[in-house]
């Protein structure tokens, strides 16, 4: 009896080591996928206030949008907008009627989500955003560049304002590196070795120059409060700190709250003397 209770823990251990190593190999093949959440979702229509941008990319085409309401001689201030996991910024865009005169948003999906394409990592995205960058200020020579970034975009937008200089950051929900985040959500897997896309804003913000401000949701379960304080404590700067009132890490972009504090703070930042392409 012994022997075939052995035979069956064996083989349950087995059965589990192997879903393990399966489960492992998933991640380690489609982290990219995963962490973006790239995926194809439900179109939404635009106004005529946008125009469209892309930029051709192995598979397909990078796609995004510029805000400009009142036309583009207009701008003074463009904010250019890293979006969270999985979010179309064309669903973002539904919520610019909050910006005053003289302010437009510029966004782009990341490859694999929504109507972009190809495959999504941290280097084709903060790529790709170089490229955004640079395309807004010969577009837009007369408007001052805020940087904006939101939960996984907030990688992003560290390491563009680590490359270039922009008049002002701001960061939503912001983490220190997303290998310590996903951490939290994945305690089993040695994501040390198997995390290629680590984002590891704690080190690419000592190269950051501009005025920042974070804000942070008064309640949030998925960047937890000690992973944007890491952040804070390492800033190389002085950091303005907000939170924004009866906010979770999901609502946050869509309460008004939100926005009135992006743009007070941009109209109080200066540009830095020196600029990089």
């Amino acid at each position: 009896m012994s022997s075939k209770v052995s035979r069956i823990a064996l083989s349950a251990s087995a059965a589990a080591i192997g879903s393990l190593a399966a489960y492992w190999t998933l991640l380690a093949t489609r982290q990219g996928h995963i962490l973006f959440n790239a995926r194809k979702l439900p179109v939404v229509h635009l106004s005529d206030d946008f125009s469209t941008y892309s930029h051709t990319v192995p598979g397909g085409m990078v796609r995004g949008y510029v805000y400009h309401p009142q036309g583009e001689a207009a701008l003074h201030d463009l904010f250019i907008y890293f979006a969270g996991r999985g979010e179309d910024v064309r669903a973002t865009a539904q919520m610019l009627h909050w910006l005053p005169e003289g302010f437009g948003f510029a966004a782009i999906n990341y490859r694999g989500v929504a109507d972009s394409q190809g495959h999504p990592s941290e280097v084709a995205s903060v790529e790709d955003a170089g490229q955004f960058a640079r395309h807004l200020r010969r577009a837009y020579p007369q408007a001052r560049l805020h940087v904006v970034g939101r939960s996984l975009g907030t990688g992003v937008a560290v390491q563009l304002v680590a490359r270039q200089d922009f008049a002002s950051l701001q960061l939503v929900t912001p983490y220190d590196s997303m290998l310590q985040v996903a951490k939290k959500r994945f305690p089993l897997v040695p994501l040390s070795l198997l995390l290629r896309h680590q984002f590891n804003s704690l080190e690419h913000c000592k190269e950051v120059a501009a005025k920042t401000q974070v804000l942070l949701a008064e309640r949030d379960d998925v960047v937890l409060p000690e992973r944007s304080q890491k952040l804070i404590d390492a800033w190389p700067t002085p950091i303005s700190v907000q939170t924004v009132p009866a906010s979770d890490h999901h609502s946050i972009m869509g309460l008004e709250a939100t926005w009135l504090y992006l743009v007070d703070f941009a109209l109080t930042a200066v540009l830095p003397e020196s600029k990089v392409a």
